[in-house]
């Protein structure tokens, strides 16, 4: 199952719209700015989510950020470290820190290849 399609299932679970699930995400996560647009583009796989905003998902929904990816071996190893990553990375951390992280991470994957 996509990324979108799990964003999707725990929405509507929640029986929420795009629009309750944006404004719960803000109300919750003050500096946030999503909005349903933003959302919709995760659910259609047209966009993905930064993992910071990812995390602010799984903590609205009470789910691990696990949840969101595949569970093989391999996968859930990736996740362990992802997660880690993810809760290092807060709202106070400078956007210029975070394109320096994702950047770090980019070009760890560019030489394992």
């Amino acid at each position: 199952m996509s990324l979108g399609s799990k964003l999707k299932e725990l929405r509507t679970s929640h029986k929420m719209t795009l629009q309750e699930m944006a404004d719960a995400l803000n109300k919750q996560n003050k500096n946030s700015n999503f909005n349903k647009g933003r959302l919709s583009k995760w659910e259609h796989n047209t966009d993905e989510p930064r993992l910071s905003s990812l995390k602010q998902v799984a903590d609205l929904f009470n789910v691990s950020i696990d949840y969101f990816f595949d569970k093989d071996d391999n996968t859930n190893e990736n996740n362990e470290v992802a997660q880690t990553v993810a809760a290092h990375i807060d709202d106070d951390t400078p956007e210029e820190e975070r394109q320096q992280i994702i950047n770090f991470i980019e070009n760890l994957k560019k030489a394992r290849k």
